[in-house]
């Protein structure tokens, strides 16, 4: 049975997708990425990393992960530099002669509109490049509530990127989906699924805890973000539940589709372990013939079903299956 076999390798691959930031931490070893690429879809230069190195030096290093097809990409905060410098054309342009495949648009540090974040998407694609978008600021006392949050998020969607990545920074702490110790906010992370197709989004998960968390809730075809170099083989070990974290789970977690109202019913009942009819309706606010609808749609998607009540054996109740 060994060695075993990895996962056959898709480009691009739509779920499932490994992230990786790199720190230009020492020179890349050819063997150790050709036994890691089938776990890794895109790297990510980080930071302003290459103003620091002769252009050279970054060039080689980007054929070298392409050797692997293992896509390239920018970190948004430069190009958030260069947009404040007015420079940001030339910068994607050399970004383009480098050999980057990938330009993340960002606003972690800055502050864009929505109808500048949608003119450097075009920016982007204008030098025939793929883009990234990314969703959250940096700043811990400066963070965007869950309905800004949603807001940019589907905003960002509507512009068609590769993906819509869910800023964490590398420590996980205090930013976007995480509490100020990494916990994850389940709350944010279930209105966002219920919102958008989990294949859009990537989750930024520096640390494994989060990684494991995610999974856990969320399947192995979760697509993870701000991944360690050092973590590649531990997450694909998770990600195939070959771990006791994630031992025995399915690779992917079913997740509600059809309307908004479904998807959003279904998040209120997921969070609530059971509801009655008229309790959904309370919560949500929604018309009863909407919520009547919507509850037929998670039943015929095997999603939910209908049970005696724990509080109450006279009355039924919707449950997840």
């Amino acid at each position: 049975m060994f060695p075993a076999k990895g996962p056959e390798k898709k480009a691009p691959r739509v779920t499932g997708v490994t992230h990786v930031l790199d720190r230009m931490q020492g020179p890349l070893s050819g063997e150790w990425w050709a036994h890691a690429a089938p776990y890794v879809d895109i790297v990510k230069i980080g930071w302003g990393l290459p103003l620091l190195f002769p252009r050279e030096t970054i060039r080689r290093r980007i054929r070298e992960y392409q050797s692997h097809a293992i896509e390239v990409s920018t970190g948004g905060t430069l190009l958030e530099l260069t947009i404040r410098e007015g420079k940001a054309e030339r910068f994607v342009t050399e970004a383009r002669d480098l050999g980057f495949n990938i330009v993340e648009v960002s606003e972690g540090v800055i502050d864009l509109s929505p109808e500048q974040v949608e003119e450097m998407a075009e920016l982007v694609r204008s030098k025939g490049l793929e883009v990234l978008i990314e969703v959250g600021k940096k700043d811990i006392q400066h963070q965007y509530s869950l309905r800004e949050t949603m807001s940019r998020l589907l905003h960002a969607r509507k512009l068609s990127p590769r993906k819509v990545i869910l800023e964490s920074r590398e420590s996980g702490k205090g930013v976007g989906i995480y509490d100020e110790i990494g916990g994850v906010k389940w709350d944010w992370v279930h209105a966002i699924t219920a919102s958008l197709p989990m294949e859009d989004i990537i989750f930024e998960a520096p640390r494994e805890e989060q990684q494991i968390a995610l999974i856990k809730e969320l399947g192995g075809e979760v697509n993870l973000g701000n991944v360690s170099p050092d973590s590649v083989f531990p997450l694909a070990s998770q990600r195939l539940g070959l771990r006791g974290d994630t031992f025995g789970l399915p690779a992917h977690r079913a997740l509600p589709e059809g309307s908004p109202a479904a998807k959003f019913v279904y998040f209120l009942i997921e969070n609530h372990q059971g509801l009655e009819q008229g309790e959904i309706v309370s919560l949500s606010r929604l018309p009863r013939r909407t919520v009547q609808m919507a509850v037929r749609e998670l039943e015929r998607q095997g999603l939910i079903a209908e049970s005696i009540s724990m509080r109450d054996a006279r009355r039924r109740e919707y449950r997840c299956v």
